[in-house]
């Protein structure tokens, strides 16, 4: 088993945020998520607004740098 990984090779774990990209008709938008739980395949987690997310196309999740993250 492969850890999850973003865009940029760094691996994803619960308590991330990470943004991805979204499209509504011709709006180009990037939205958040606070990753609560990492699977083989997948990404779970909550929107700011409480929506719960599962995300499966990881080739396109970055996750935002940042002191809970440790990246800077």
């Amino acid at each position: 088993m492969t850890p999850a990984t973003d865009f940029t090779g760094r691996t994803i774990e619960s308590g991330h945020v990470v943004v991805y990209p979204v499209r509504r008709k011709s709006d180009l938008y990037l939205n958040k998520l606070n990753v609560t739980q990492v699977l083989d395949d997948s990404i779970v987690g909550y929107s700011p607004s409480g929506k719960r997310l599962t995300i499966r196309n990881l080739k396109n999740v970055v996750i935002v740098p940042g002191p809970e993250t440790g990246i800077v």
